[in-house]
């Protein structure tokens, strides 16, 4: 179509759009349409563009301020000073016929600053249900035209779905927004939003680059969240990164006059940046290329790709703007500025997605163990490795001890460490509460639950690995700042809500591992050397309590030093046990789901004492790595019959990029 219409200009003739409208690859150009609009284009009431009732102006002035404040720092999809001068051009209630796509962008707007107004109005029952019919009435609107705009590719179409997706990720509706995503990246493609524009002002180029940045940061975030291959293709973008610019959020007199501006773009920058950085690990993990085997991310590569993203990360974090760095230490004032509770807030979601990221970086390499214990002992579907006796998959571990030196050389990283700090981190949302209010307030709000959820589990896993230690007493403390801080927000967020009740089932898996570690027999070394516990290989009490579950001491291990938390023996399939223990207690898939150190007296133990680097990779990378080269047929790819399970994928020891088992 470009080159037919190439030699339609060499006759100095214009194509008749409509007649060529069926073909792949026709894009109508602005100066036609501009051309047809202005002859058949009437300023007509707001309603009859619409067919539904739009809020006064007085009310859209109030929900925009609603909306800046709650979403707009977090998804810098319009470019307010663009976004201000089309709302005056409708300030008398008037519009285009063609300025329907705006009112469509102005109505999903409207529809969450309602939202968000709805949920605080806690106190006045009556005001609450006028905003949630607001927001019901306003999305409504929005999902009756989606069709529609997605026949009709541009920056504001792109917009509209990318608001509307964000809103349901978050509130109830994951799956329409995964299909929209999908959508929204083929609307942006088709209007070339992923390419440098040649031409063009400063404000239209800047709006461009949000809009495609924002679909990119999307895209990455979704692949992470529901464990499936990502949408774009680094390769396939040119765009630069957007300008700091400085924003009014305002928009009821006298304040909307005045120069009340708030520079939100530094956030969006960094945020792309992090994701970029991460990139090629993240394609490595959720790549469809390593689906049905586990190769790609078992072997000396991958190890590689993830120290490498594991250092760049850290050096981004380190080079963070000030304004941007979270502290973890100090919560926000009661009476700081809107600009300083915008910063708060971008400073904690760049953490939150940092310390997310960390987590699935190192995820494949704890989960190869998980697999290979299942297949080397051939562990039914129905069975958890928890189930087979210690003595028996500890050796088999113990057999094949390969270290993360002898694989790699000088790579010095430690992902138990990172999975640790990271999940500690995220807790330490649950000591601030008025940063944790600003953020419940907020679009942050189901994304924080979400991270709060990934950070429980990861604390539970580490406490199920020796339940007895100082280290499980810290996370059953943290957990349960985590459980109360989830309680409340899932009143604002029907995601963590359900995430509530599945670390409940958590917590009492926890307790009731604990209860069995008190209760336990003490088991002697060996019934061969005819030893008994009044013999010489009488066990200490402090001993005694650190062994795993239902354990016995081989004849060939010393029993733990004084003080240390993680015998060597069991020291990997401990961690195995526990993170399949966590996996069980976790329901089937559910396509509603989805809807730095502690300081003080709450600063946990040294989590792996006097230990070397590669006996911290031991705990982590697969001293198993020929699992890689396992038979195919030893393992399993059942496909799950209730399909994908959504952020579930991240805890389910089986998952390799295939299809998804119990």
């Amino acid at each position: 179509m470009g080159i037919a219409q190439k030699i339609f200009e060499l006759g100095k003739q214009h194509m008749d759009e409509q007649a060529t409208s069926a073909i792949p690859g026709y894009r109508a150009s602005t100066s036609a349409l501009g051309r047809r609009t202005a002859v058949a284009d009437q300023r007509l009431p707001i309603s009859t563009i619409l067919n539904q009732q739009m809020p006064s102006m007085d009310l859209v002035y109030v929900l925009l301020e609603d909306y800046f404040e709650a979403v707009h720092w977090f998804s810098l999809v319009v470019y307010e000073p663009n976004f201000r001068k089309k709302l005056h051009s409708i300030a008398d209630g008037l519009a285009y016929p063609s300025q329907k796509p705006f009112l469509l962008l102005l109505a999903v707007m409207l529809g969450m600053g309602a939202w968000y107004r709805s949920q605080r109005s806690i106190t006045n029952t009556t005001d609450k249900g006028v905003w949630r019919n607001w927001s019901v009435d306003l999305f409504k609107l929005v999902e009756l035209h989606l069709v529609e705009l997605m026949d009709q590719p541009s920056v504001t179409a792109a917009q509209i779905c990318i608001l509307f997706g964000s809103h349901h990720v978050y509130h109830g509706r994951p799956n329409l927004s995964f299909s929209l995503l999908g959508a929204t990246i083929k609307i942006s493609q088709a209007a070339g939003l992923h390419r440098e524009p040649l031409k063009g002002d400063f404000e239209e180029i800047e709006e461009r680059k949000r809009v495609w940045w924002t679909i990119y940061t999307w895209d990455r975030f979704a692949s992470i969240t529901y464990g499936r291959p990502l949408g774009i293709n680094d390769k396939d973008c040119n765009l630069s990164m957007p300008a700091d610019v400085f924003e009014n959020p305002y928009f009821i007199a006298p304040r909307s006059e005045q120069r009340h501006t708030v520079c939100y773009s530094t956030y969006q920058r960094e945020l792309n940046s992090l994701y970029l950085i991460s990139a090629p690990a993240l394609e490595a993990i959720f790549s469809s290329r390593t689906s049905g085997s586990s190769r790609e991310l078992a072997g000396d590569a991958y190890l590689k790709l993830v120290k490498e993203a594991t250092e760049n990360i850290q050096r981004w974090r380190s080079q963070l703007p000030d304004h941007l760095i979270s502290e973890l230490e100090r919560d926000i004032s009661p009476h700081s500025r809107l600009s300083a509770r915008a910063h708060a807030l971008q400073s904690l979601s760049l953490q939150l997605t940092y310390d997310n990221i960390l987590i699935v970086l190192h995820r494949p390499l704890l989960v190869r163990q998980v697999d290979h214990l299942s297949t080397t002992h051939g562990q039914s579907p129905g069975r958890s490795a928890m189930d087979f006796p210690i003595h028996s998959t500890a050796a088999a571990t113990s057999q094949q001890n390969i270290s993360f030196e002898a694989v790699s050389p000088g790579v010095p990283i430690k992902s138990p460490v990172h999975w640790w700090n990271a999940a500690l981190r995220t807790s330490r949302v649950a000591e601030l509460p008025l940063l944790a209010q600003l953020a419940t307030d907020s679009h942050l709000v189901a994304f924080l639950a979400i991270n709060l959820f990934n950070a429980a589990i990861v604390l539970a896993v580490m406490a199920l690995s020796d339940p007895l230690s100082d280290t499980a007493q810290v996370v059953k403390r943290t957990i349960t700042r985590i459980l109360r801080l989830q309680d409340v927000l899932g009143r604002r967020s029907a995601l963590s809500k359900q995430s509530t009740s599945v670390l409940k089932n958590v917590v009492t898996l926890l307790l009731r591992r604990e209860s069995e570690a008190m209760l336990a027999p003490i088991a002697g070394r060996s019934q061969d050397e005819g030893n008994t516990l009044a013999g010489n290989s009488l066990m200490s009490v402090e001993d005694t309590l650190r062994l795993p579950l239902d354990a016995t001491v081989e004849a060939s291990s010393d029993p733990p030093s004084r003080g240390q938390a993680w015998p060597d023996l069991s020291r990997a399939h401990r961690l195995n046990e526990s993170l399949a223990s966590v996996q069980y207690v976790l329901p089937p898939g559910d396509d509603q789901f989805l809807g730095l150190q502690a300081g003080g007296d709450n600063q946990p133990p040294t989590l792996f004492p006097d230990m070397r680097p590669d006996e911290e990779w031991q705990m982590s990378t697969p001293q198993v790595w020929s699992q890689a080269n396992a038979p195919p047929e030893t393992v399993d790819h059942t496909p799950d019959v209730n399909g994908e399970r959504g952020l579930y994928w991240l805890w389910d020891m089986s998952w390799n990029g295939g299809p998804l088992n119990l």
